[in-house]
C-alpha cells in the first residue's frame, strides 16, 4: 500500500487541534510532539530504505515467528542522519534541561564521541545499556538521546513495515458459524485474528488497542514498527492470559471512547481505542497521549505498563 502523505497530513493536523482541547496536556508538549509528527510524515514520502528479502517462512510466522527480527530491519542511513540534525534543532529551541542534553549531543556527534551508526544499531538490537550510559552523561533528561534516535528512524522502520505487511501469510478465518450469515460474509473479508499478542512483523509488543468495525474486532499497534494486525478479542498482549475472571477494563470521563484492559495474572495494561460510536480522528501514537489520565488511574491501581510510548517516554 502507498503512503498517501496529503491525507496523512489532513489527520494529523485535525488528531493535533483535538489535542490542543485537552487541559492536560501541556501546549509545549503538544507543541514538540506535533512537530516531530510532522517531519516524520514529511521524511516517511523520500525514506527509501533497501526492503529485506529473507523472512521467515509462512508456516514459522502463522505459528508466531515475526517475519524479519527488529535486529534486521533496515533504515535509509543518511535521511536518519539528517533527521537527527532537523529534531536537534527542534529541541534545541525547547528550555530547560532537553536543550542542554540535545546541545551536548550534538557537540558529541560533531566531536566523534557519539557514532550515529552505533546508536541507531543499539537502538534496533534494543541495547539498553548502549543508552543508558548516555543517559547518566543527561541525568536531568536521560532520554534525550533515545528521543531522538528514536523520531529519526521511524520513517524507514514504518517504510520497511508497510512493504513487508503484504506478505504476511493469510490465516483462515473461523468458519464454524452458519455459512449463510451475513457476519459471516463480513469476517471473512477480514483479516483473521492472530493467536499471539505480538506484531507478527517484528515480533515486536503492542502499546494500543483499536476496536474496529460495529463487531468490535480487535487490532494492536506495534510499538517499534507501528503495523496494525488483529488480535483476539479476549487475551493479555504480553502474558497471553485468556481467563475472563483475570482481564478486566474500565473507562474514567476524562478520557471518552478509551477505556484501560488489565490483566491481572502479569499486573499490565493496555489502552484500547473506541471511536466506533465517536466522531474523532484515530491516530495510534496520537491517541496514546490523548488517553493519559488513564495511564495515571492504572498505576495507580498497581498495573504497569507493558512498554513505553512509541514516542519513547
Amino acid at each position: 500500500m502507498n503512503f498517501d502523505y496529503s491525507s496523512a497530513k489532513v489527520q494529523l493536523e485535525k488528531k493535533v487541534a483535538e489535542l490542543r482541547e485537552k487541559p492536560f496536556l501541556p501546549e509545549e508538549l503538544v507543541n514538540l510532539i506535533s512537530n516531530v509528527a510532522a517531519i516524520q510524515l514529511e521524511a516517511q514520502q523520500h525514506s527509501s530504505p533497501e526492503i529485506p528479502q529473507d523472512l521467515a517462512p509462512a508456516d514459522q510466522n502463522i505459528q508466531g515467528r515475526p517475519l524479519l527480527e527488529r535486529a534486521d530491519f533496515t533504515y535509509d542511513y543518511k535521511q536518519a542522519c539528517e533527521l537527527i540534525h532537523q529534531l536537534a534543532e527542534l529541541l534545541g529551541k525547547e528550555e530547560g534541561p532537553i536543550s542542554e542534553s540535545t546541545a551536548f549531543i550534538t557537540a558529541s556527534i560533531k566531536s566523534g564521541e557519539l557514532d550515529l551508526k552505533q546508536a541507531f544499531k543499539a537502538y534496533l538490537e534494543t541495547d539498553d545499556d548502549f543508552f543508558l550510559g548516555w543517559a547518566d552523561k543527561m541525568p536531568e533528561a536521560p532520554r534525550t538521546l533515545s528521543f531522538l534516535v528514536q523520531s529519526a528512524l521511524t520513517p524507514s522502520i514504518k517504510t520497511v513495515a508497510a512493504a513487508l505487511a503484504g506478505k504476511l501469510p493469510e490465516i483462515k478465518a473461523d468458519t464454524t458459524k452458519r455459512p449463510d450469515s451475513a457476519e459471516l460474509d463480513f469476517e471473512l473479508e477480514q483479516p483473521a485474528p492472530r493467536n499471539h499478542g505480538h506484531c507478527p512483523i517484528c515480533g515486536s509488543v503492542p502499546f494500543m488497542h483499536t476496536l474496529h468495525h460495529k463487531q468490535g474486532f480487535r487490532y494492536a499497534s506495534c510499538s517499534f514498527c507501528h503495523t496494525e494486525y488483529r488480535v483476539r478479542r479476549l487475551a493479555c498482549a504480553y502474558c497471553d492470559e485468556n481467563h475472563a475472571d483475570k482481564l478486566k477494563f474500565f473507562t474514567v470521563e476524562e478520557a471518552p471512547g478509551y477505556r484501560v484492559d488489565v490483566c491481572d495474572s502479569c499486573k499490565t495494561y493496555m489502552k484500547t481505542t473506541d471511536f466506533r460510536e465517536i466522531a474523532k480522528i484515530s491516530i495510534p501514537a496520537l491517541n496514546d497521549l490523548e488517553s493519559l489520565p488513564l495511564d495515571f488511574v492504572a498505576v495507580k491501581e498497581g498495573y504497569n505498563r507493558g512498554t513505553l510510548s512509541v514516542w519513547g517516554f
